[in-house]
């Protein structure tokens, strides 16, 4: 309900720009200011039903229906061209209050009854130009507001998502946001095509502003979000025009978490292990050898497994910089042991393969070998001195919610400080006795104006997420994952890499 009640005021603020457009079509101008009537005015001047006006409630349709109005409001003023068209798109409510004050303009009668000899004929080529803006338009606003199309670049998410979906999002779950950035070349997110440069313009920026949505993030959904981290580019990125990134929400706003030995707990109780869910383990080879049969057995995928890694001078592997995240297996030694990251399923299999000596949860310096050293530095709030924590071992911490006041302490400052200059866009400082300096005053508590969510990927031990740059806003969050199209993998041809199990299976039951 707030929705449509959002989206019909905005639909009523718009159309005051056309007083002048009434009065020249001999209604009255007033019309602009009376709800419904200024729809049914708007089009009888421009020749179509009044029962199309109804179309002007539905959040979102009434968008698509408007491109085809504006095109007959320009006809009706004979304005045919092709750029008085794209004017009347792209900057109707300015365009059309100067075609309501120029003189030499007039209302030369509903478009679609003027008479063949007003009209001008169009081209071949117009008639193309024309469905080509109409559609870009068209496509443009439903990617913005409705349904957007997104692939998963890393394995964070792998086995419930897997490197090579595809799928689609809808943005009305959790509210669409308005474009900040609203000068942008179609389809693109932040760079155009073969890396030409940023796709967007800052020469306008809005303010954030999300649309009502029909429910609240809530744990265990998956969730498409922009990187908060991009906070930290400089210069730095408008929201929306931030990394597209898909996690398991696990935490919400005024939740406390922590992970003990593995084990993920939300205001102190156990939250369930789903089953994809991914783990490293220590596996130690026998006298057999682990062969690709043995993980072909157990479902593993192999080349998403077994990574080709660098050797050090006496034949060590060395893991390559880039891959951070996308490692799944390292030989350690010579073969002989190396770490493996799997489901529960994946696990009890190799557990029964005579090939398997020992397998057992990875330890965190096993861990480091493969992540790197640096690894427990890199752990939110990036202060393994004072925190310690592991990514098996985090926490506890609170969620902030919007109206909770936090007390500024040494520890607290060192957790939610940089949330509060990012997101929260305060100008804190921080003095050498860990006193919190805001706008040049010292304060000891802070209140938090948005919520806040905890995104991890199921993938626990292969996934950059909340446990490396904590926290994720609200005005981050972009959308409901709806099902994958398409799931294929980069290593085998186009038709061999298919897995067609998984075409057009809802994200929600894959994530289960």
């Amino acid at each position: 309900m707030l929705s449509l009640i959002y989206a019909y005021l905005l639909h009523y603020l718009l159309h005051i720009p056309c007083f002048g457009l009434y009065k020249k079509a001999g209604k009255n101008p007033m019309h602009v200011f009376i709800p419904l009537v200024q729809d049914f005015t708007l089009l009888e001047i421009i020749g179509r039903k009044k029962s199309s006006a109804y179309w002007g409630l539905v959040p979102y349709i009434n968008f698509l229906f408007g491109l085809t109005w504006t095109a007959d409001i320009c006809n009706s003023y004979g304005k045919r061209s092709l750029w008085q068209h794209v004017l009347g798109i792209f900057f109707g409510y300015l365009y059309f209050p100067i075609i309501g004050l120029d003189k030499n303009t007039k209302y030369e009668g509903p478009s679609n009854l003027l008479s063949k000899e007003k009209k001008i004929k169009r081209s071949f080529a117009r008639e193309w130009a024309d469905a080509i803006i109409f559609a870009v338009v068209a496509a443009t606003i439903i990617r913005t507001f409705v349904i957007e199309a997104y692939k998963i670049p890393t394995t964070s998410m792998e086995g419930s998502l897997l490197a090579g979906d595809f799928f689609f999002f809808f943005k009305l779950n959790y509210g669409a946001r308005t474009p900040i950035t609203p000068i942008a070349f179609p389809f693109a997110h932040h760079t155009m095509p073969m890396g030409l440069g940023k796709a967007y313009s800052k020469i306008i920026q809005l303010p954030y502003y999300r649309l009502p949505g029909f429910e609240k993030v809530e744990r265990g959904d998956v969730v498409v979000f922009n990187y908060p981290g991009d906070a930290l580019e400089f210069p730095e990125r408008p929201i929306d025009k931030r990394e597209n990134y898909v996690k398991r929400c696990v935490a919400i706003a005024g939740d406390t978490i922590q992970i003990k030995n593995r084990q993920l707990f939300v205001n102190s109780t156990a939250q369930p292990h789903y089953k994809k869910m991914q783990f490293a383990y220590y596996l130690i080879n026998n006298s057999n050898k682990v062969t690709a049969a043995d993980f072909e057995n157990a479902k593993v995928r192999w080349y998403n497994q077994f990574m080709e890694l660098r050797m050090d001078e006496n034949g060590i592997p060395v893991r390559p910089v880039d891959e951070l995240y996308n490692i799944y297996i390292s030989y350690l030694s010579q073969k002989d042991s190396m770490l493996v990251l799997l489901d529960n399923d994946q696990l009890t299999s190799l557990q029964q393969s005579k090939s398997v000596k020992e397998i057992r949860p990875a330890s965190a310096d096993e861990l480091r070998q493969v992540i790197g050293d640096n690894y427990l530095d890199a752990l939110f709030p990036q202060n393994h001195q004072v925190f310690q924590w592991t990514l098996d071992n985090f926490g506890p911490l609170i969620i902030p919610k919007k109206g909770w006041t936090v007390k500024l302490d040494k520890a607290t400052i060192l957790l939610y400080a940089f949330t509060i200059k990012a997101y929260e866009k305060q100008n804190i400082e921080i003095d050498q006795n860990f006193t919190a300096i805001i706008d040049g005053k010292k304060v000891d508590t802070y209140t938090f104006k948005q919520d806040y969510y905890w995104m991890m990927g199921d993938n626990r031990h292969n996934s950059a997420d909340s446990r490396y740059w904590g926290f994720v806003p609200e005005d981050h969050v972009v959308g409901k994952p709806l099902f994958v199209w398409l799931s294929k993998d980069n290593f085998n041809s186009f038709m061999d890499g298919i897995h067609w199990s998984r075409m057009f299976r809802s994200v929600k039951s894959l994530c289960k």
